[in-house]
């Protein structure tokens, strides 16, 4: 009975993320790689293997930086990467080649309802011990909930990653997709 459980426990959570057939999927990759980070439908948060067998056209992202819209670019199917190092990593290619940005979003509402304020990023209470090293490239609404994501890269001498968290008052941070390359 135990394992009957498990087994329709664990069919129960694959369920969860799995995208609704006929749901609308908003891919998100992460600009300089082209990374596939997943996607998002209907409030839920698909990963990018998922995400990648639902995806079958073209679409057209938003780029977005820390601070501001940077424009559209169209992106293709997602494919396995063409590095040695990362080729089980899915890519999502965008033509023109962003040139900035850091996120990219096939979204029909605005991911960057409201500016960030930047900070002094020297204070004492930023600094994190090395050789790690994270930066928060981009605050968007990347599910339309109207709550901003903090999308964060880290780096370490071998490799790099980049996360989405959701951050809600008087709760611990929530990593919601992530996606990484390197030892």
């Amino acid at each position: 009975m135990a394992t009957f459980m498990k087994i329709v426990a664990t069919a129960g959570a694959l369920l969860i993320c799995a995208p609704a057939p006929g749901a609308e999927l908003h891919p998100i990759v992460e600009v300089q790689s082209g990374y596939l980070f997943g996607a998002t439908t209907d409030g839920k948060w698909i990963k990018s293997e998922e995400a990648a067998k639902a995806l079958s056209d073209a679409r057209t992202y938003q780029i977005y930086g820390l601070t501001q819209s940077l424009g559209e670019a169209n992106g293709g199917n997602p494919k396995p990467s063409e590095e040695d190092v990362c080729s089980d990593v899915l890519t999502v290619s965008l033509s023109p080649k962003p040139e900035k940005g850091a996120i990219a979003l096939a979204a029909p509402w605005n991911a960057l309802p409201r500016k960030p304020q930047v900070i002094d990023p020297t204070q004492k209470v930023y600094s994190f011990d090395a050789p790690n090293a994270y930066k928060v490239i981009a605050t968007l609404d990347l599910d339309d909930d109207g709550k901003l994501e903090v999308v964060v890269g880290s780096s370490y001498y071998e490799g790099e990653a980049i996360t989405i968290y959701r951050c809600e008052p008087k709760k611990k941070a929530e990593a919601l997709l992530s996606v990484s390359c390197g030892a």
